[in-house]
């Protein structure tokens, strides 16, 4: 398949070692009253050779499927990355991770890892083109949800897309999903509720076609 004439800019995607946000993340994870009714009270890091063997295995998983991630994220939303490189910081624990700055936990499998990523850059993606997308789309679009539902919707839906048009992976949106059932609030799943009742595509369709396109810089 030829590429597009006018090809979306992707960036260089960086997985390091958080070495100075670690120290600050274990802290909060083992200090946080709130995370300790929410299974983090026995939580111990591992050691730093166990986290810089993850940070491997997660670079080597995420570089087979980096180039086709990507370039389906911008293709789908018809959006371009603003920055030539992205870092991403690997901590030690994190109870709930971060598109600003991408700050994602080493307790996931490289596979788990390759999806909270994805889903990191959706937010990093749109998050870059702010100037043409206004806040006030997903409250129109989501009219009564939480705001946690109403930032995920679009977020599911170009996941959906990824899995299945891109990967033609459905074991991993169906793991995905399943993950989102285990978060300690009910707004993932139902954003995932809502991409199943309104259709992955239609979604992204009606998000496209509320971005204000005449303001769009590449």
């Amino acid at each position: 398949m030829a590429l597009d004439f006018f090809e979306k800019k992707v960036p260089k995607i960086v997985i390091k070692y958080g070495k100075l946000l670690d120290p600050i993340f274990i802290f909060y994870c083992q200090n946080n009253p709130e995370l300790k009714t929410r299974g983090w009270n026995d939580w111990v890091p591992p050691p730093k050779e166990e986290m810089f063997k993850r940070v491997e295995n997660y670079k080597k998983e995420w570089s087979r499927l980096e180039a086709k991630i990507l370039r389906g994220i911008c293709r789908v939303l018809d959006l371009s990355f603003k920055q030539n490189a992205i870092d991403v910081y690997i901590v030690s624990g994190n109870p709930r991770q971060l598109s600003d700055p991408i700050v994602i936990k080493g307790g996931f499998s490289s596979d788990e890892f390759v999806n909270s990523l994805a889903h990191e850059l959706i937010h990093k993606l749109i998050q870059h083109n702010g100037e043409i997308i206004p806040i006030s789309i997903l409250d129109e679009m989501f009219l009564g949800e939480t705001d946690t539902v109403r930032n995920h919707v679009v977020v599911h839906a170009v996941l959906k897309h990824i899995y299945l048009d891109v990967l033609k992976d459905e074991k991993r949106l169906e793991r995905n999903v399943d993950s989102s059932k285990k978060h300690n609030t009910n707004d993932y799943s139902r954003a995932w509720e809502i991409v199943e009742k309104d259709g992955y595509m239609e979604i992204i369709k009606k998000f496209k076609s509320k971005i204000k396109r005449g303001l769009l810089v590449s």
